[in-house]
């Protein structure tokens, strides 16, 4: 056999090992996305004439009715809308001890990331943000949302709609993380890298973490997520670390999430991407319309994240305390102004020229 012709089979043998690599990604792929689980979001008619007001959110003064913000208009392109929210579900615990109990489950994490020709842009809303419920008008904390309208809406698709008056922009497609749940799946990824710059601690949680960077354990990450009363060691021992609240919190649940989400778009071999999708999936919930394409092209842009290359919109917030004496949170500035400058910065910025 000439050297030619071996190069040749060498080649082609070398081709038909990448297409079956791919074809197998593919398969693992689309077979294990058929097990995540799905929900349906069921966007309630717009009221007609002849509506009697029984519907959620409808014929209440004030009342927010669907926007259609991403809708494409005259010199502008399609912006695509994902939420992604951090359940604190207790379901896959078997140990409630430290982490208390509830029927239902809320959203530790909402977040919102936009795709547009301006860019991809990601916003965090905090969970005790207090805001009007598309099931009745009344004031909800934000995270709260998640257990739905009575028999009326599901709980993805109260979120979504209230997610959507908050910025004025239509939600494409939603995803949710049981974080308590995900534990199993961090030892499956490899574990999570936690830095700290003193030991940290905290008995209700569970959590005790060493300085310096730790490739932390399933339980341990969860230990961490979920403090809510982080105590560090110093040179007079250990105190309660300042401006520890659920905003803190907020933000490692958020940073844990993008992390996770950015690391499904890594596969080095057919082999890790089974293990990583088997271990993952029976924490995801998507909605009914969301497919694998557009699910991995997401975690790709979540990856973008830590070079700088998505935006991060920040969400200014104030305390106050309602009627009944709960302390929650109020944007600072309207939220759905936020999501506009950063869509259309020239617009918004002629617009407001004639201000004041």
């Amino acid at each position: 056999m000439g050297s030619s012709q071996l190069r040749n089979r060498l080649l082609i043998a070398g081709a038909l090992v990448i297409v079956l690599g791919v074809g197998m990604t593919l398969y693992v792929g689309f077979a294990t996305w058929g097990q995540v689980n799905r929900v349906d979001i069921d966007r309630p008619d717009p009221p007609s004439s002849d509506d009697d007001g029984d519907s959620p959110g409808a014929g209440q003064e004030g009342s927010p009715t669907p926007v259609d913000g991403n809708a494409e208009s005259p010199g502008r392109q399609r912006t695509e809308v994902f939420l992604l929210v951090g359940s604190d579900s207790r379901d896959e615990l078997s140990d409630l001890t430290d982490f208390g109990d509830f029927a239902g489950r809320r959203a530790d994490v909402v977040m919102v990331v936009i795709g547009s020709p301006e860019g991809t842009a990601i916003m965090s809303l905090p969970r005790d943000l207090w805001v009007e419920s598309v099931c009745d008008g009344e004031m909800n904390r934000l995270n709260e949302e998640l257990e739905g309208c009575a028999d009326l809406l599901n709980g993805p698709t109260l979120l979504t709609l209230t997610v959507e008056q908050i910025i004025g922009e239509t939600i494409d497609h939603f995803a949710l993380v049981d974080l308590a749940g995900f534990q199993g799946a961090v030892d499956e990824l490899g574990g999570y890298e936690i830095c700290l710059e003193r030991p940290v601690r905290d008995a209700r949680a569970g959590l005790d973490l060493p300085a310096g960077c730790t490739l932390a354990s399933g339980q341990q990450t969860l230990a961490w997520l979920r403090s809510r009363q982080t105590q560090e060691l110093t040179a007079n021992g250990w105190r309660t670390i300042p401006g520890v609240n659920d905003l803190a919190r907020n933000e490692r649940q958020r940073d844990f999430l993008i992390d996770m989400l950015g690391r499904l778009s890594d596969f080095s071999s057919p082999q890790s991407l089974t293990a990583t999708a088997a271990a993952v999936a029976p924490y995801v919930t998507v909605d009914s319309e969301l497919s694998l394409v557009t699910a991995v092209n997401l975690a790709w842009d979540l990856r973008a994240l830590g070079k700088g290359d998505v935006v991060e919109l920040e969400v200014p917030v104030v305390d106050h305390t309602t009627s009944t004496g709960a302390a929650v949170l109020l944007p600072a500035s309207p939220v759905e102004d936020i999501v506009a400058d950063f869509l259309a910065p020239a617009t918004a910025g002629e617009e407001g020229a004639g201000l004041g």
